[in-house]
C-alpha cells in the first residue's frame, strides 16, 4: 500500500474514505467525539501518533531508549511494540475502531487487526500498512502526521542518513513547540458557532472535526479579507491594487 494523500474534497467530505482491503477511514463528527469525551479522543489520537520515543516514555523506559543504538532502533516498530502486550493491543484496537467505519477486532493469531462488516471480514491492518493507515487518520482529523518513516525499508545508506537527519530535526522541532490554549478544540467550536452566520451551538455538532477546523480557517481568512478590503476602500494602498479573489483562494494544509 502506497502513501495516499487525500484531496481537499475528500478531506472535507462527511463520508468515510474507503481504502481497498482495509475499510472506511472516518473524519469523526463532533457529536461522536462528544459521545466518547474529548480526553478519550485526544488519547486515541496520541496512540495513532505514537512514535518509538513516545512509546518508551509511556512505559517509563525513556533512558533505556536513549541508550539503544541507532541500528537497533531502525529494526524496532511501534506496531510490534504496541501489540506485544494484550492490554496495549486492546487500546490500539479501540483507537482504530473509533476512526474506522467498520468493526475492528484484534487477532493475536494473525498479528493483525481484522475489519468486520456484517460478520464478514472485509479487510485487515498489518504491520506493513499500519503507518499509512495512521497517516490517513491524521489527515482526516486535520493533523499533520509525525509518524516516523520505516527506516528498516530503506536500503540506500545515503538515503538512510538523510532520513535520520530529517527525523532528528522533526523531533527537535516538536520539543520547542508550545501548546496554544486558544487552539483547543472546545474553544474552536465555540468561536466558530458564535462567529458563523449559519452554524450555532445546536447544529455544529453534526460537522466532522475536519469541517469545523476548515470553517475556522475560512472564517479567520475572511475576517482578514474584510478588514483589508475596508481599509483599501477607505484609504487606498500604495500599489492601487486589491486582490478581490483572496476570499476563495485555497487555504487547506493537509498532513
Amino acid at each position: 500500500m502506497k502513501d495516499l494523500k487525500l484531496n481537499y474534497f475528500e478531506l472535507i467530505a462527511p463520508d468515510p474514505i474507503y481504502i481497498q482491503n482495509v475499510g472506511g477511514i472516518l473524519s469523526p463528527k463532533l457529536k461522536d467525539i462528544s459521545r466518547i469525551g474529548i480526553n478519550t479522543y485526544q488519547f486515541y489520537l496520541n496512540i495513532i501518533l505514537m512514535d518509538l520515543k513516545t512509546y518508551f516514555t509511556m512505559v517509563n523506559q525513556s533512558e533505556q531508549f536513549d541508550s539503544l543504538s541507532d541500528e537497533y532502533k531502525e529494526n524496532l516498530s511501534v506496531y510490534d511494540l504496541l501489540i506485544s502486550e494484550e492490554e496495549n493491543a486492546k487500546l490500539l484496537r479501540n483507537a482504530l475502531d473509533f476512526f474506522i467505519a467498520e468493526t475492528v477486532i484484534w487477532s493475536k493469531e494473525h498479528n493483525a487487526f481484522l475489519i468486520y462488516k456484517d460478520d464478514n471480514i472485509i479487510g485487515f491492518i498489518t504491520k506493513e500498512i499500519y503507518p499509512q493507515i495512521c497517516d490517513l487518520i491524521c489527515q482526516r482529523n486535520y493533523i499533520k502526521s509525525n509518524f516516523e518513516d520505516d527506516l528498516s525499508k530503506i536500503k540506500s545508506k545515503k538515503a538512510l542518513e538523510i532520513m535520520k537527519k530529517l527525523q532528528k530535526g522533526r523531533s527537535e522541532k516538536a520539543k520547542v513547540a508550545k501548546t496554544d490554549n486558544n487552539m483547543e478544540l472546545g474553544n474552536i467550536i465555540s468561536a466558530v458557532a458564535n462567529r458563523s452566520q449559519s452554524l450555532n451551538m445546536i447544529n455544529i455538532w453534526d460537522l466532522t472535526v475536519y469541517q469545523v477546523w476548515d470553517c475556522f480557517s475560512r472564517l479567520s481568512n475572511n475576517n482578514i479579507y474584510d478588514i483589508q478590503s475596508m481599509s483599501v476602500a477607505h484609504w487606498g494602498n500604495k500599489d492601487n491594487y486589491f486582490d478581490a479573489s483572496t476570499w476563495f483562494k485555497r487555504i487547506e494544509t493537509t498532513s
